[in-house]
């Protein structure tokens, strides 16, 4: 796989091989292979058959993704100068999907989700999924919204859905190369797992959840602190 040479830089991650995976999106075998790998919970038919991909091209793609010498990331600026991006943690073993946020020029770095291996969900609120996902300011990275969406999904997790939650992600399904089985794959994958949390807010303005493992439980035990909670909330808000 060819990598771009553009330097990824985020706090916390300087020795690590970070690469540019922007350009992985035009790959047809990118999307199933990414939901797949963060939502499918070992059951990936649904997936490959709406994106009429092979299993075995996706496992082969997989094996590309988590190459331990070049860990993609995935930039999504935000309304305010925030970014959140989207890190392969390819260690051998341990791999996984973080989420992480960064303040404006990159100093500070707060982790929004964990996917796979030690896992900490929910990150994003249902509105604050469809808030990060339409934001058009942003001038570099991931720009397109129904790639974003797409993208943030596995790190989102809301007990209180609205009725056209399944439309919409559907709608991106389709736009990033589902074909008629988008609406059943956008059904499954919006299928409220019992750990799913609501979402609150509390007196300061914070919006947090009751997600065990959420680091947007303030009383859990991988909460953040009140300030983080803070920023988190006040850089994801509908502008």
């Amino acid at each position: 796989m060819k990598w771009h040479d553009e330097a990824v830089m985020i706090p916390g991650y300087e020795d690590l091989p970070l690469v540019d995976g922007v350009h992985l999106l035009g790959d047809a075998r990118f999307w199933p292979t990414y939901l797949s790998a963060s939502m499918a919970s070992g059951d990936d038919s649904l997936v490959t058959a709406a994106f009429e991909v092979d299993q075995a091209d996706c496992w082969d793609y997989f094996r590309r993704l988590t190459d331990p010498e070049a860990w993609p990331v995935f930039r999504l600026g935000l309304r305010d100068g925030h970014e959140i991006d989207i890190v392969y943690r390819n260690v051998p073993g341990a791999g996984g999907t973080e989420f992480v946020m960064c303040r404006p020029g990159g100093e500070y770095k707060v982790d929004l989700a964990n996917v796979g291996g030690h896992e900490f969900l929910p990150g994003l609120s249902w509105p604050e999924l469809i808030a990060a996902a339409s934001w058009s300011t942003a001038s570099y990275g991931v720009i397109e919204p129904d790639a974003r969406l797409l993208l943030l999904l596995p790190a989102f997790g809301d007990a209180d859905l609205p009725a056209g939650a399944a439309a919409k992600v559907a709608a991106a399904l389709k736009k990033c190369g589902a074909g008629a089985g988008a609406g059943e794959l956008a059904e499954w994958l919006l299928e409220e797992p019992e750990d799913w949390p609501h979402w609150r807010r509390e007196g300061d303005g914070a919006l947090v959840c009751g997600g065990r493992y959420s680091r947007r439980n303030p009383e859990g035990p991988a909460g953040h602190t009140r300030a983080d909670l803070l920023e988190i909330t006040s850089a994801l808000a509908a502008g």
